[in-house]
C-alpha cells in the first residue's frame, strides 16, 4: 500500500515537471522577438552659426521619436549629451518622426524629420537658441579661473536674465550641479537686448582646489518656461 502511494506521488511530480517544461518552451517562443539594434545619431546645432547647442545632461535636450506604424505612438525620448550630440543604438527598425524638444531654443524653429530606420541613420537639427555665448575665452589665472565673453540673440525674444562662470571636478556640469563653484552672477534683467549685445563680460572664480582637473563653462539664463540655460562649450583645466 505504501509503495503504491509513493509511486502515485512520483508520477504526479513527473507530470508537473513535464508541464512546466512545456510552458517554459512555449514562453521562450512567445518572447523570441528581434533585439532592437538600429542606430540614430546626430547633432542639434545653431541655425545661424552652425555650432552645437550646448546644454546640460540630463534635463537639457530630449530627442523624441514617434513610430509611425501606430495611430497614437508613445513617445520614445532620450537625452542629448551636454555638447548637443546624441546617439541611440537600441531602436527597432521602422519609420519615425524625430524632433528635439525641451531645449534652450525656440521650439517653433525646429523641423520634424521623418526617418527610415530600416538602416542606421545620422541626422542634424537646426534651431534658434534663446541666447548665444560668443567669443568665450576661459583659462587658468593663478589659483583661479577667468572667463571673457559676449552674449547675443538672433530672432529669439526671450529676456536675458543673468550670466555666470561655473566650474566643477566633473564634466557633468550645469547650473544645478551640486558642489560647483561659481563666479558672481551678472544681473542682466535690467538691460535691453541691444545693451547686452554691446557689453563685454569678465567673470572670475577664485581659490579653485589645487591638484585637480577642473571643468568650466559659461552659463546664460533667459526667461523661459523650463528655465533652460544656454552654455559655452565645456573646457578642461589642470590645477
Amino acid at each position: 500500500m505504501g509503495i503504491t502511494i509513493k509511486l502515485n506521488v512520483m508520477k504526479r511530480y513527473i507530470a508537473l515537471f513535464f508541464v512546466a517544461g512545456l510552458l517554459s518552451v512555449s514562453s521562450c517562443k512567445l518572447d523570441d522577438y528581434e533585439v532592437p539594434a538600429k542606430t540614430i545619431e546626430g547633432t542639434v546645432v545653431d541655425a545661424e552659426t552652425g555650432g552645437n547647442i550646448q546644454t546640460r545632461q540630463p534635463e537639457g535636450i530630449r530627442i523624441r521619436m514617434l513610430e509611425q506604424k501606430y495611430e497614437n505612438p508613445v513617445p520614445n525620448d532620450f537625452w542629448c549629451k551636454s555638447d548637443g550630440t546624441f546617439k541611440n543604438v537600441r531602436l527597432f527598425p521602422g519609420n519615425y518622426k524625430v524632433i528635439p524638444v525641451d531645449g534652450p531654443f525656440e521650439q517653433s524653429s525646429v523641423d520634424t524629420l521623418l526617418v527610415d530606420l530600416s538602416q542606421d541613420q545620422q541626422v542634424s537639427f537646426k534651431v534658434e537658441p534663446f541666447a548665444r555665448v560668443t567669443d568665450p575665452v576661459i583659462s587658468r589665472d593663478g589659483n583661479g579661473i577667468r572667463a571673457t565673453y559676449k552674449i547675443s540673440q538672433g530672432s529669439s525674444t526671450k529676456k536675458i536674465m543673468k550670466s555666470m562662470l561655473i566650474c566643477y571636478t566633473s564634466p557633468i556640469l550645469h547650473e544645478a550641479t551640486t558642489g560647483k563653484l561659481s563666479s558672481a552672477e551678472n544681473d542682466l534683467s535690467v538691460h535691453t537686448t541691444a545693451e547686452i549685445k554691446s557689453m563685454s563680460f569678465e567673470d572670475v572664480i577664485e581659490n579653485v582646489p589645487a591638484g585637480k582637473t577642473i571643468y568650466a563653462r559659461i552659463a546664460v539664463q533667459t526667461e523661459n518656461p523650463l528655465n533652460r540655460f544656454n552654455y559655452s562649450p565645456i573646457i578642461e583645466i589642470q590645477f
